[in-house]
């Protein structure tokens, strides 16, 4: 591994890994943008329930991705469907209690997602007591999800509803890219000059990050490929937006605060309300699973839509601008000196004092200054990037007037390790918090601290910065927050 990094980078073939590395995330940039459903508008239909399962209305509903709704809204259609039974919470407790049912109709089958859902309650009545609803809560990242919405995915392929998401053509510019870049850079790893590695650390470093862009390359698109996204076919758009015509006569039919706890054998409509985001009732009965994180249906503007949220990840992100312009300058500035001075010392230009006195110890000498030269390199980056950011967002603000629609902790939605992003995080409290004001199907969470975090839910005024995304600024609305 030593040898396989210790020639020096550098030529034409360099430059050109680079600017393919470049080309292979914008193209699976440009993919991923193709890939994304498109959003379907409501049809002018009588809105009367079609015949797919509410699990599959939820896929369908929900940008041809599956949410813990869908879980949800399968047990709530078994109960309406007489498999089984909701009872109310007691003992001023919130969630429900489920139990099996023998009043099923007759010749009525289950589908293989329903009879996961079913024997996954089965499993856990091993007495006569009715089940609480959290003891059957299931983790959306574990197995039995992930067998879960894949008997979805296959109900809806099986109806010709959803296809493959990724096809060999969206891939191809990508996965091209990213086999020439590697390619080359193996081929940029010696031009055939001996420099020394202190005089080398920029096409080094240059070297080393393209290896990394075109490793993350490889690995975004071998995710993509082994995935299990859908996408919608014709007859897909279709039954959408006739299901999306049913949401909007099921909007006024007071389905929000109904409990699950309350439905009546054969009426299965809270069960597809359920699915489509309408039942704020069954979701606090019914704590099945997580709620998604990045889609959401959502009341504001003329009617319900679905909107996305994004949760940026840059870095410096929800620092307050001034902190982050005058830290970056002195971490530039500091970087820079550092930098200048070690380097120094690697090639025997400064502390000739610490040769002296080790001469036999002066290749460890170059090979620390050396490393901590390579080093400085991280606070000159982050500190440019701070500055540069920090000077734009010191006078620019965003307003948004809207409702809470999410309200993240980092761990959360982070694309990092949790463990390792709540050791970062350590005791300070940061929350992503995104506002929908109506205008956008797309909204970028701003990231919060314990001064301006507000709950999910609430209407606020909110001023962000864009960049950074720190909020001066919150207050509900109705409310005067003195500072």
């Amino acid at each position: 591994m030593t040898d396989f990094f210790a020639a020096t980078p550098g030529g034409a073939m360099l430059a050109f890994s680079v600017v393919l590395a470049v080309f292979g995330h914008a193209g699976l940039w440009f993919a991923e943008r193709r890939a994304t459903p498109d959003t379907i508008e409501s049809t002018e239909s009588s809105g009367e329930l079609r015949r797919e399962s509410p699990a599959v209305v939820n896929l369908l509903s929900h940008d041809a991705t599956l949410t813990a709704a869908g879980m949800r809204a399968t047990v709530v259609d078994l109960a309406a469907r007489g498999w089984l039974r909701i009872l109310p919470p007691v003992n001023d407790d919130e969630v429900s209690r489920v139990r099996p049912a023998s009043a099923a109709y007759d010749g009525d089958a289950l589908l293989p997602h329903e009879r996961l859902v079913f024997q996954h309650i089965l499993a856990r009545f091993t007495t006569d007591q009715a089940i609480p609803a959290r003891h059957l809560a299931v983790d959306i990242r574990g197995s039995w999800w992930r067998r879960f919405r894949n008997l979805v995915h296959a109900e809806a392929r099986r109806a010709g509803l959803v296809k493959r998401r990724w096809s060999v053509l969206l891939l191809a510019g990508p996965v091209l890219a990213a086999g020439l870049g590697l390619f080359t850079w193996n081929a940029s790893r010696d031009d055939g000059t001996a420099v020394a590695v202190v005089d080398s650390l920029e096409r080094r470093l240059i070297a080393l990050a393209a290896l990394i862009a075109l490793l993350l390359l490889v690995y975004r698109i071998v995710r993509h490929v082994i995935s299990n996204d859908v996408a919608y076919t014709e007859s897909g758009v279709a039954t959408t937006s006739g299901w999306l015509s049913v949401r909007n006569r099921l909007v006024g039919g007071g389905f929000a605060p109904m409990a699950a706890s309350s439905i009546e054998v054969g009426d299965r409509r809270l069960a597809y309300a359920a699915a489509m985001g309408l039942a704020d009732g069954a979701r606090v009965e019914l704590p099945l699973a997580r709620e998604d994180h990045r889609r959401a249906w959502s009341a504001v503007g003329a009617g319900g839509r679905l909107v996305r949220i994004r949760y940026p990840w840059r870095p410096l992100y929800g620092i307050n601008p001034i902190y982050a312009l005058v830290g970056g300058l002195v971490a530039a500035f500091v970087g820079l000196r550092l930098r200048r001075f070690f380097s120094d010392v690697a090639r025997g230009d400064a502390w000739e004092s610490l040769y002296d006195r080790f001469p036999e110890q002066d290749w460890l000498i170059i090979a620390v200054a050396t490393t901590v030269t390579a080093l400085m390199f991280i606070p000159i980056v982050l500190g440019v990037w701070g500055a540069i950011a920090g000077a734009a967002d010191m006078f620019n603000t965003v307003e948004r007037t809207g409702v809470v629609i999410r309200a993240r902790r980092p761990a959360e939605v982070t694309p990092l390790p949790r463990s390792l992003v709540k050791r970062v995080e350590g005791d300070r409290y940061s929350l992503y918090v995104a506002v929908d004001d109506g205008s956008s199907d797309t909204i970028t969470a701003w990231r919060a601290s314990e001064r301006t975090a507000m709950p999910q839910g609430v209407d606020a005024v909110v001023r962000a910065t864009p960049i950074l995304g720190y909020i001066r600024r919150a207050s509900p609305i109705g409310h005067i927050i003195h500072e």
